[in-house]
């Protein structure tokens, strides 16, 4: 007789299937249940989905599927059934939103197959938790979104300090040239080409400054306390002071303001921006009305009104943008530092705003918590 090895018999083959099975079964890195197609009894549950939901196996065997209530969303259930009868028994990777003992919610992929034990149908499934790729992958998916705003930002700041700063600098080409070329200008004309340098270069220097004020607003993270906006504002005009005389601006505002929270470095940059648009653009004389209401939700509403040419409503929506490129808003001069003023505003938690009508003026507003 033969010494080879003997093969096993159909009984062992059996067996050692089964062992198989039930070692897979036990240390599968997956969720997986067997439970009665008709009612949802549980026949046994591996480690993995004990560990996941946080079930003991007392709490598990036996007791039906709806009990446990790992299903968060029903119609997810109901769409697993649904997959079942159209695909003759079998689903594959049908996302589900599921709850574990403790309350915590996550995200699982699960597949299942109806298999018969013992005459009766089965339900098997295989679910794995996907809920820290499912949130890689949407801060992922929000970081690229992000990005391609960014970049879309950086596309048109460049253009907007490209524009703001090509004027002044070509006029003060254009004034040196002319000064170059006609050496005998009389003292009190040649003057009048270098004052006007000179206003050209501060136009300069103010754009650089609201650019760094942007690049500092943009990174910096600030703790809002009260303010004292009647010195805040007074502050405002003294350094409009020129630009108030040289306008012969008449500038009315309340005697006294109510409490308010923000950063006042900020809100006077705010002033600054809103005071010295009103008087440019105002009428002749300029007529500047300043203002403030308390809103509905607590809010502190702070207004400048002008008694100017207005604005036209389709260029209202372009105003605040960051870095628009609309040139009918720019050739009005708004632009760059009212999406500095947008930046600052909502830094603090406030919003902005503009009311206008061609030919009534226009009110430009911000508002300030003024609780924290």
């Amino acid at each position: 007789m033969s010494t080879s090895a003997r093969r096993p018999t159909t009984t062992e083959a059996l067996r050692l299937s089964e062992e198989k099975f039930a070692k897979a079964f036990r240390i599968s890195p997956d969720a997986i249940l067997i439970s009665s197609f008709v009612d949802g009894r549980i026949f046994d549950a591996n480690d993995s989905f004990l560990r996941i939901t946080g079930y003991t196996r007392d709490e598990v065997i036996g007791h039906l599927t709806a009990e446990l209530g790992v299903w968060r969303n029903m119609n997810d259930r109901a769409a697993l059934l649904a997959g079942l009868q159209a695909n003759h028994g079998s689903v594959r990777d049908l996302e589900f939103e599921f709850h574990t003992r403790t309350g915590r919610r996550g995200i699982g992929l699960v597949s299942a197959h109806l298999i018969e034990i013992a005459g009766e149908q089965c339900l098997i499934t295989i679910s794995r938790d996907i809920t820290e790729q499912k949130r890689a992958a949407e801060a992922l998916s929000r970081y690229a979104e992000d990005l391609k705003v960014r970049n879309e930002e950086l596309d048109a700041f460049a253009h907007t300090v490209a524009h703001d700063l090509k004027s002044p600098l070509s006029n003060i080409f254009g004034f040196i040239e002319w000064l170059q070329t006609r050496p005998d200008l009389p003292d009190d004309e040649r003057h009048e080409y270098i004052q006007a340098i000179e206003r050209n270069a501060v136009k300069m220097d103010n754009i650089i400054d609201e650019l760094l004020l942007l690049a500092q607003v943009r990174k910096a993270e600030v703790e809002l306390s009260p303010i004292d906006m009647a010195r805040i504002i007074a502050e405002a005009q003294a350094r409009l002071a020129f630009l108030i005389a040289e306008k012969q601006a008449v500038i009315s505002a309340p005697g006294q303001w109510p409490s308010t929270l923000g950063h006042a470095p900020w809100v006077e940059e705010v002033w600054v921006n809103y005071l010295s648009n009103a008087i440019k653009y105002g009428g002749q004389p300029p007529r500047v009305e300043l203002g403030c209401a308390e809103q509905p939700d607590g809010a502190l509403r702070c207004w400048v009104r002008d008694n100017g040419n207005g604005i036209p409503l389709e260029e209202q929506a372009d105003l605040f943008t960051a870095f628009g490129e609309n040139s009918k808003v720019r050739a009005t001069g708004h632009g760059l530092g009212l999406s500095i003023v947008r930046t600052i505003v909502e830094k603090m938690g406030g919003q902005v705003g503009v009311e206008s009508a061609p030919g009534h003026g226009s009110t430009f507003y911000f508002t300030l918590p003024t609780t924290p």
